[in-house]
């Protein structure tokens, strides 16, 4: 059985380690993937939300217990990617502009999301150097949101995602198959945990993703209380269980080719030269 969690301020899921790959040198380090996907559990809504928990602390090492998944309130969760510090100072400027509402929907988490980028592009704790990424993901009523905020070189970017969102140095690889695998918000749960858990798992590759993993079940808000999100936080059972499915799915090679015979080329003499 998944336990079940009722979150207030923060959320510490166990995470499951798997073997690490060689850290690169240079700070300051944004080292992670976030991501949010959405499906069916029965004929609810759910969003499914996994990340990695390291970060690097240049010559000093790197640490695999951060948390990187908060909560927001009004059911709204946010997981942060890019620089540590600059990531919890707008998570900070965010949550507090949230919390002041008496009810949220989805135009007000866009609206306060853009204003919370802005102010803190304007406090002291902003540097132009530093790139930092937000991850939010709630329900409009029943209906799963995710939403991606960003400010990259100065360039800050509000945007509300379809089915799912990916932030972080492992977004090319862990985007890139949760396309190929032509995710959308009707799969069941069970599948979509699967493919999100493949998708960090395969960002880990880039060699800046950490080894372990969280995988949290967002359920529809709790709109009466201002500080709190339902989830489920899959413990170290359901984690070993996508484990093996991964290795069983995509380590393993799905067919046995036969060899390339010369008639299925156009010429089979080799070499040859242009005509």
């Amino acid at each position: 059985m998944i336990p079940e969690a009722l979150l207030l301020e923060k959320v510490k899921p166990k995470p499951s380690e798997h073997k690490d790959f060689k850290q690169k040198s240079g700070y300051p380090k944004s080292v992670t993937v976030c991501i949010a996907a959405s499906c069916q559990e029965g004929k609810e809504s759910r969003v499914v939300l996994c990340s990695d928990t390291r970060i690097d602390y240049a010559e000093f090492g790197s640490t695999n217990v951060a948390c990187k998944l908060d909560v927001l309130g009004h059911g709204w969760c946010v997981q942060m990617a890019g620089d540590w510090s600059s990531a919890i100072g707008l998570n900070s400027t965010l949550k507090e502009r949230i919390r002041t509402l008496s009810s949220v929907e989805t135009a007000d988490v866009l609206k306060e999301s853009e204003a919370a980028v802005k102010q803190f592009m304007k406090s002291p704790l902003y540097d132009s150097n530093k790139e930092v990424q937000l991850l939010l993901s709630g329900f409009e009523d029943t209906t799963p949101c995710i939403v991606e905020i960003s400010i990259i070189q100065g360039n800050k970017k509000v945007e509300l995602k379809h089915s799912f969102g990916v932030v972080g140095w492992g977004t090319t690889i862990a985007a890139t198959l949760l396309t190929l695998r032509e995710h959308n918000e009707s799969m069941p749960l069970a599948y979509v945990a699967y493919l999100v858990y493949e998708a960090k798992r395969a960002s880990e590759k880039t060699g800046f993703v950490g080894r372990f993993t969280t995988l949290v079940v967002q359920s529809p808000n709790i709109s009466d209380f201002k500080d709190k999100a339902y989830v489920k936080i899959m413990g170290e059972a359901g984690l070993a269980q996508l484990e093996a499915y991964y290795r069983g799915l995509w380590k393993i090679p799905v067919a046995r080719f036969p060899d390339l015979t010369p008639e299925m080329f156009l010429n089979s003499k080799e070499p040859q030269s242009p005509q």
